[in-house]
């Protein structure tokens, strides 16, 4: 792994802390904020560690994004009023393909996915003004 990797799943796992956002419709306040956060630095690591082809730091991408609830894939089509999902086992798949941990790699693929939890889900918005952010939506 290179000492970017490294560094940067530091930063994400002091930053992000693994917490489960299952019920982020309920979150308020700040506990969104940081909700919008975590889900922001999954999704940019999972980015970073494709394109690095950095099989460990997919693997942590990928447990907070499982964390995290459904998350949208950002610019991906809308079928039948349903986003393309990032799907959990994929990843994990992906993150052993270049390296990971197997035997942590089939545990995160384990891990609930998208469609076991009903509730919503996080999609990435711009306004006219192209202010952006990770917005929770109810199915």
């Amino acid at each position: 792994m290179t000492r970017f990797g490294r560094s940067l799943i530091a930063v994400t796992m002091m930053s992000a802390g693994l917490v489960s956002m299952a019920a982020a419709a309920d979150l308020t306040g700040a506990a969104t904020g940081d909700a919008r956060t975590k889900v922001a630095t999954a999704v940019a690591l999972a980015n970073i560690a494709t394109a690095e082809k950095d099989g460990e730091a997919l693997l942590v991408a990928t447990r907070l994004l499982a964390a995290a609830g459904p998350v949208a894939k950002p610019g991906e089509a809308v079928t039948d009023g349903k986003p393309t999902l990032f799907d959990v086992a994929a990843l994990a798949a992906s993150a052993k393909e270049m390296g990971a941990d197997a035997a942590k790699a089939d545990e995160v693929a384990k891990m609930p996915t998208a469609s076991e939890r009903s509730d919503g889900y996080w999609y990435y918005s711009c306004d006219s003004f192209n202010n952006c952010q990770w917005i929770y939506a109810g199915w």
